[in-house]
């Protein structure tokens, strides 16, 4: 799916939230309000985490968001994780996880 269809998908799982979305480097960035929780790049979602909610992201073997490959080896951002295809498709489960991502 294009970045482009996953984004209105996205936002219209997240509808009862009024997500809206921004493209930022090469990618689409989700907003709750002013406050950026989430982005669309290459094909997936992104949810922000922190400590409490990371774990349920670890826990389904979800992917951190990595934005590009340096020299060095790959610069890993740990703060921004895959969303499980389940919660995609689980419009209220999916507005918990924005809620809980614009909080983190």
């Amino acid at each position: 799916m294009a970045d482009e269809d996953l984004r209105d998908f996205v936002i219209e799982q997240l509808a009862e939230l009024d997500v809206t979305s921004r493209p930022r480097f090469g990618a689409q960035h989700l907003y709750l309000g002013a406050t950026f929780f989430g982005l669309i790049a290459d094909g997936e979602v992104y949810f922000r985490t922190d400590e409490e909610s990371r774990p349920a992201y670890l826990d389904r073997g979800m992917k951190a968001f990595q934005p590009s490959e340096r020299p060095r080896g790959p610069r890993t951002v740990d703060r921004h994780f895959e969303v499980p295809a389940d919660v995609l498709e689980d419009r209220e489960l999916l507005c918990e996880w924005a809620e809980r991502a614009s909080r983190a």
